[in-house]
């Protein structure tokens, strides 16, 4: 966490990339069917090529909405929850690049959710 910061501002303000989660909430053992695969074998399972996988868990390639399907398919979480990180994420490195800090997150107003 940066100083003066609190978790969710961090969050916002310096999100990691969404790859890093499948190497470590997905091919490093929480995954009963994935637990041990290599990144090439975990490609062949959701039928993508390895080289794919890999820039994409590296950082280096965007998830996809046809790759955040596959992750669900294999049970590796919701698809449009991948989407939501990866759009957290370019937004955050799109901010970064404009040195734009990160805005308070919006709030519905309660009376146009209740009509």
């Amino acid at each position: 966490m940066i100083a003066g910061l609190s978790n969710d501002d961090w969050l916002r303000q310096d999100p990691p990339h969404p790859g890093r989660s499948i190497y470590h909430g997905c091919l490093e053992g929480n995954g009963e069917d994935y637990e041990g695969m290599t990144i090439g074998e975990a490609a062949a399972k959701l039928g993508i090529n390895r080289v794919t996988l890999s820039r994409v868990i590296n950082g280096r390639a965007r998830i996809t909405t046809g790759l955040a399907l596959k992750l669900e398919a294999a049970g590796w979480g919701a698809a449009d929850s991948w989407i939501r990180r990866q759009a957290n994420y370019d937004l955050a490195q799109a901010r970064k690049r404009l040195n734009q800090p990160p805005r308070q997150p919006a709030r519905p107003d309660r009376d146009w959710m209740q009509s």
